[in-house]
């Protein structure tokens, strides 16, 4: 649910919300206080609206361009067609996915693509990992809740990470290896570079035992 307008104080959850970004990353930022933020008597992180408001504007200014939207709208167009063209129910390991682990992971997946964005215009490398990290333990967590193999959860990452990297090297052989200031082919390796810190964390989570997140 939304924060209401007339909130001043926003949760965690509520600031992350906001921004679009992974409760992970707003509580890392907290920590280095590039976000100002207060702790309430029962030691939860509150965070000001108009300091996320701000906080938003500077995301928004620093948005990628036509090229990097290229490469997400080639992966989404893939994505899509492997669930309407049934692919998707060819594999053993999909069949193990019930509504709820479908839906979670679904969303998981609109963090990751927007986590992908940002790796073409964010210094901040180490946000970036923090992040992907927690994508990947939430990725477990579900895995663990619905009671799906570990084996098929990493097919499952594995299967649409090839999309991804599909959807470069089509962008690379059609435009040519630099298109609008992008370097597709290194562009690549920076991508497998973050998603690979995904996968063992995807695991830990997985065979992760009371873990518990801040509200």
């Amino acid at each position: 649910m939304p924060p209401q307008a007339g909130n001043e104080w926003l949760s965690l959850r509520e600031a992350a919300d906001m921004l679009g970004i992974h409760p992970a990353t707003v509580r890392l930022w907290a920590d280095r206080n590039e976000i100002p933020s207060r702790r309430t008597s029962g030691g939860h992180r509150r965070f000001r609206r108009t300091d996320v408001e701000a906080r938003l504007r500077e995301k928004t200014q620093s948005e990628p361009g036509p090229a990097a939207l290229l490469l997400i709208e080639s992966v989404l167009g893939r994505i899509r067609f492997a669930f309407t063209d049934g692919t998707l129910n060819t594999f053993p390991w999909y069949q193990h996915f019930d509504v709820v682990a479908r839906d979670g992971y679904r969303q998981l997946g609109r963090q990751l693509l927007d986590l992908l964005l940002r790796t073409f215009n964010d210094t901040n490398k180490e946000a970036l990992t923090h992040e992907i990290v927690e994508l990947g333990l939430a990725y477990g967590r579900i895995t663990r809740q619905s009671q799906i193999p570990v084996a098929d959860a990493v097919r499952a990452f594995l299967y649409f990470r090839t999309l991804v990297d599909k959807g470069i090297l089509q962008l690379v052989e059609v435009r040519g290896n630099h298109s609008q200031d992008i370097p597709w082919a290194e562009s690549l390796y920076q991508i497998q570079a973050i998603t690979n810190e995904l996968l063992p964390a995807l695991i830990e989570g997985a065979l992760k035992q009371g873990d518990m997140m801040e509200p």
